[in-house]
């Protein structure tokens, strides 16, 4: 009876062969170092946020709420591979011990999908935060803890939910050969995969536009107002919303790769062997490579930022003496 609900204890021949086969033990190898190198990046992009800040309050805190989460992901990502490639050198002849039972993948399937969830909506908090701050700078400016708060708990309320819609109340059955795999009896994962994609393309869509209403402003700015205050904040709008598109769009890119490359060689797997699926799945973890380039751009962003102010500041002062004078010749340019 217990069989006929779990299905098969026992591996097949084509699972056995790839899980104990070299790519997947390479694509351990890529994923770990991908892992090894987000942790090592998420430390510097946190040092930077703190130190060297270039973002608004608001946007820095909601980054470094996601950067926290990416770290708990990555562990739990490479606590599920360790596990499945340790059983995949001390049970390679024993085809009935290499897969997982639903009720061992709990704890880890929580971990993983919460944080992934988590991870894929963090392109909601950013975005509206852009959208928030170009259309209401006054609020914006004025209340940013309570803008990062409300979108971070948005944020948290669509993680939950989704992870509600997937996961909870599945019945505990069911074999998989990695523990992050879709629960047999999960039915709901293409409805959250196509959600997660409307989702993500209506804030690529929402935040070009904001980028773009951003440097039309800012250059308006640049011809019409010889304000420090006012150019500067120009300026740092269209370099935080620039940061922000392009984290988007590789987030996008990366849990699009995830999402329907696993759904797409599952729409092939009739056409293919069951080795070569089990071969190939492994690769498609988008989140895990979205986790790397999140404190990539953060931390590479802002040393370009730093380095730019330094380059402007050197080229104001050596060109006209101080900036006093400087802005006194703007104004006359200007009348």
């Amino acid at each position: 009876m217990n069989e006929l609900i779990d299905g098969p204890k026992c591996a097949s021949e084509g699972i056995v062969n790839a899980m104990t086969s070299i790519p997947v033990k390479i694509s351990f190898l890529i994923i770990a170092t991908v892992i090894f190198l987000s942790f090592y990046f998420a430390r510097l992009a946190i040092l930077a946020l703190l130190r060297n800040n270039i973002f608004s309050n608001s946007t820095q805190r909601i980054l470094l709420v996601c950067l926290v989460n990416s770290v708990f992901h990555q562990a739990a990502t490479l606590e599920i591979r360790i596990h499945q490639v340790y059983r995949s050198f001390v049970y390679a002849s024993d085809p009935c011990s290499l897969l997982f039972h639903f009720t061992e993948c709990e704890v880890e399937l929580y971990f993983y999908y919460l944080t992934n969830y988590f991870s894929t909506y963090s392109v909601f908090s950013l975005t509206f935060d852009r959208l928030i701050s170009h259309y209401n700078p006054r609020f914006y400016f004025s209340q940013q803890n309570f803008v990062s708060n409300t979108l971070l708990i948005i944020q948290c309320l669509l993680s939950f939910g989704t992870y509600y819609v997937g996961l909870y109340g599945v019945p505990p059955f069911g074999y998989v050969s990695i523990c992050y795999y879709t629960p047999k009896y999960a039915v709901n994962f293409l409805k959250i995969n196509d959600f997660r994609t409307v989702v993500m393309v209506f804030c690529i869509i929402v935040i070009i536009f904001v980028y773009y209403l951003s440097v039309r402003s800012e250059k308006q700015i640049q011809r019409t107002s010889y304000s420090p205050g006012e150019r500067y904040w120009a300026y740092e709008n269209v370099e935080t919303s620039q940061s922000v598109c392009i984290l988007i769009v590789l987030q996008f890119a990366c849990i699009l790769m995830s999402s329907y490359g696993v759904n797409y060689i599952r729409s092939k797997e009739s056409m293919m062997s069951e080795e070569d699926f089990h071969t190939l799945a492994p690769f498609f973890a988008g989140v895990t490579y979205a986790s790397l380039c999140l404190p990539l751009v953060i931390y590479f962003k802002t040393k370009l930022t730093i380095r730019n102010r330094r380059i402007r500041i050197a080229v104001m002062t050596s060109m006209y003496g101080d900036v006093g004078d400087h802005m006194n010749r703007l104004k006359k340019s200007w009348e």
